[in-house]
């Protein structure tokens, strides 16, 4: 497949985190991927619930752009990222 045609993932807030994800540090940022691991539970740093501050569900495959609350992630390793804003 062309590299040029190849879609990318959609991008997750990085207010997103995980329990229970194998290879998902709790403090790490939570990729679109994620979403596929059925055991996997999810929460937002910014409420400290499974909700987002919009009052959604918290979820790597709702957790985009198209919320009001999107954070974008930052370039940072998560070794670098010491706020969790």
């Amino acid at each position: 497949m062309d590299s040029n045609t190849e879609q990318k993932p959609p991008r997750v807030c990085r207010r997103v985190r995980s329990k229970g994800t194998p290879g998902v540090r709790y403090d790490a940022a939570v990729e679109w991927e994620t979403g596929f691991v059925s055991t996997a539970t999810f929460w937002c740093v910014s409420t400290g619930e499974c909700v987002g501050p919009d009052d959604d569900l918290v979820h790597p495959h709702s957790c985009g752009e198209g919320r009001v609350c999107f954070r974008p992630p930052t370039d940072e390793s998560a070794e670098e990222a010491r706020i969790l804003e």
